[in-house]
């Protein structure tokens, strides 16, 4: 047993510079626009609070101005669920603006429903609350215009900061108001921050002699995908075993001409009937192999009748199992993530079959995929250790949901491959005698030495506040 303590263990230093390296309706591919006309594409992303499972909220305009004119940045009012968005970075919607330099950005909003977990059931359950928003409409200056030129192609972040704006009361319970704190940024398509990285949906066809598929994404929306020699596959997938059972999850960057997404990874999720994404929150017996998790569901495709975005799910193994790491691309990877070491506070994808002889038909699991995820808290003061550049370890206080699910503190393990954002200096900037806000991007696994939750870091950022 010390021995398989103790691969695990060095395959989980293996994994920190393994993964660092890794850069975590009507089709998008346009017809050609008009004169002085470009396009601009919407990220979301949020930093979490509390016990909150999910935070859904109407966008029902979304606007951008150049002192005199005013234009529409979404084609239509969506639904976004901001709580899974932590620290990732997806796809909200894409359109066409009249060229312009922009200054100031507004968001209108309505309904938003905060789903929080109760962990005073056992397994812990969830409860819902109806939110109030005091004020429905935020607008934003831009710290730098968002340029959009004759044909060009611009990107917006939105950072909605849940843990700034769901208020609570005295004794730190939800009370449903919502002052929405919301970070806009203007971002060009080259920059880092215009990766994508994570959009799912399911394939609608595939063009193989041309290195592309049709996926159909956010909004009932078909985008076309385009794959080189660059992009990553995993073992046994490519193009040719895509068919319309097919559910992909891709990550790449929106092409300024075609309006295309160039695929960096293509990662099948599920090549039956469901997919369900979201975050473990128990998992039973508490050690050893597991026979049944609970997963708070994030993502659902298709739209199933025995599970909801918002809810708990339980799925069960039998053994038939395939267990993955995205972006990871050794054979190494089982020893990592299995049945025996799912934790509570993973960010996972359970893909498989629809059993059509129960009614409603049940969930038959056949591939588990440990996803990255975003993990914001407080740098824990005087923990950080350096071992060489930015190689070293440090502690984190998780917020929000993980690290309600975590239960203590998480270590951190960092390299030269880490990214990290507003903190110049690196791991050395992760000092001083007050605890820091900071937002982890990484794969959770289990500490082989404990048991713990252990966070292998591809990027660290400090996050700023919001004016």
């Amino acid at each position: 047993m010390h021995s398989i303590k103790f691969t695990r263990g060095f395959l989980v230093l293996l994994l920190a510079a393994a993964l660092s390296s890794c850069g975590g309706g009507t089709s998008t591919s346009l017809t050609p626009q008009a004169s002085k006309v470009g396009t601009s594409f919407i990220i979301g992303q949020d930093a979490p609070l509390g016990s909150v499972l999910s935070f859904q909220i109407t966008l029902t305009g979304l606007t951008a101005s150049d002192g005199t004119n005013t234009v529409s940045l979404i084609t239509q009012p969506q639904d976004v669920e901001f709580a899974r968005l932590n620290g990732l970075r997806t796809l909200l919607d894409i359109k066409s603006v009249p060229a312009g330099s922009y200054t100031s950005i507004t968001a209108t909003l309505s309904s938003p429903v905060i789903g929080y977990l109760d962990t005073s059931t056992s397994p812990p359950s969830v409860g819902t609350i109806n939110g109030t928003l005091t004020q429905s409409i935020v607008t934003m200056q831009l710290i730098a215009p968002m340029i959009v030129t004759d044909s060009g192609l611009v990107g917006l972040h939105m950072d909605f900061r849940l843990g700034s704006s769901i208020q609570l009361d005295a004794a730190g319970q939800i009370t449903g108001d919502v002052n929405p704190k919301i970070a806009f940024r203007a971002i060009p398509p080259d920059a880092p921050d215009a990766e994508i990285d994570e959009l799912r949906g399911g394939v609608v066809s595939v063009n193989v002699a041309g290195g592309s598929f049709v996926m159909q994404g956010p909004l009932g929306r078909q985008l076309t995908v385009t794959t080189d020699s660059n992009t990553l596959f995993e073992v046994g997938d490519s193009l040719n075993t895509f068919d319309a059972n097919t559910i992909v999850e891709v990550s790449g960057k929106l092409q300024r001409q075609t309006l295309t997404l160039l695929a960096s990874s293509v990662q099948v999720v599920s090549t039956h009937r469901f997919l369900l994404g979201g975050l473990i929150t128990d998992v039973r017996p508490a050690s050893g192999r597991a026979d049944q998790m609970d997963l708070l569901v994030r993502t659902e495709i298709p739209d199933l009748a025995n599970a909801q975005i918002g809810r708990i799910t339980t799925l069960d193994f039998d053994g038939n199992e395939i267990f993955m790491i995205h972006h990871f691309r050794l054979p190494i990877s089982f020893f990592l993530f299995n049945r025996s070491s799912l934790l509570p506070g993973q960010r996972v994808s359970a893909g498989g079959l629809l059993v059509s002889t129960t009614n409603p038909p049940s969930l038959d699991v056949r591939r588990v995929t440990l996803h990255r995820q975003g993990v914001a808290g407080d740098w824990v003061v005087g923990s950080t250790n350096i071992i060489n550049g930015n190689n070293g370890t440090f502690g984190l206080n998780a917020r929000g949901l993980t690290g309600t699910l975590f239960g203590t503190s998480a270590k951190v393990a960092t390299s030269n491959l880490t990214r990290f954002v507003n903190l110049p200096g690196g791991l050395a900037d992760l000092s001083g005698a007050s605890p820091l806000p900071i937002r982890v991007v990484g794969l959770v696994l289990q500490d082989p030495n404990n048991g713990q939750p252990i966070i292998i870091a591809w990027a660290v950022e400090k996050l700023v506040p919001i004016p």
